[in-house]
């Protein structure tokens, strides 16, 4: 799979509420054979990386259409900033998509996009930042992206195929 395909069969629409950020992300399948799709994706201060092992949220993209998978992710109204001390509504979605076909996981390249919820920023003293808490529609439900210390590299998805362990070649000739 080529990086421009998918760059351009993943959009997205933009909802605020006072409790969350709603963005709803699409994909296409590209082949016949794809079985499932999943978005994993993490939120950041500006200029910061996600720890995906501590971060990421998964979501299922279910079929809604003939080829076309959407999910609406509920991401947080604001994130705290360690940096500037601030809980923020300006920050950094990343995401990349977990692709299943024939038995085969595939992984598409790593996307981050600005994300400007409209809800502005509020200063917190260091004892509310260590206690913050998401909204509890929020799709993340523990402690900000960047609330603990400072990140300095980013682990990068998996780029490389891998074979299914637990599908059976029984199961795969249904």
């Amino acid at each position: 799979m080529s990086d421009s395909s998918v760059t351009q069969l993943a959009n997205a629409k933009h909802q605020h509420s006072a409790a969350h950020y709603e963005i709803e992300k699409w994909f296409y399948d590209y082949a016949e054979n794809i079985e499932a799709v999943n978005i994993h994706y993490a939120c950041t201060p500006l200029g910061e990386i996600p720890d995906w092992n501590s971060q990421r949220a998964t979501r299922f993209l279910p079929l809604v259409e003939d080829r076309l998978r959407r999910k609406v992710l509920k991401l947080p109204a604001r994130i705290l900033d360690s940096n500037s001390g601030e809980f923020c509504g300006r920050y950094l979605l990343h995401h990349y998509f977990e692709i299943f076909a024939d038995g085969d996981t595939h992984y598409s390249s790593l996307y981050t996009e600005e994300v400007l919820t409209g809800a502005g920023n509020l200063p917190v003293s260091g004892s509310a930042a260590s206690k913050q808490t998401r909204a509890p529609d929020s799709d993340f439900n523990s402690a900000s992206a960047s609330a603990g210390n400072m990140l300095t590299t980013e682990t990068l998805p998996p780029s490389v195929s891998k074979k299914k362990t637990t599908r059976s070649k029984a199961k795969k000739g249904k």
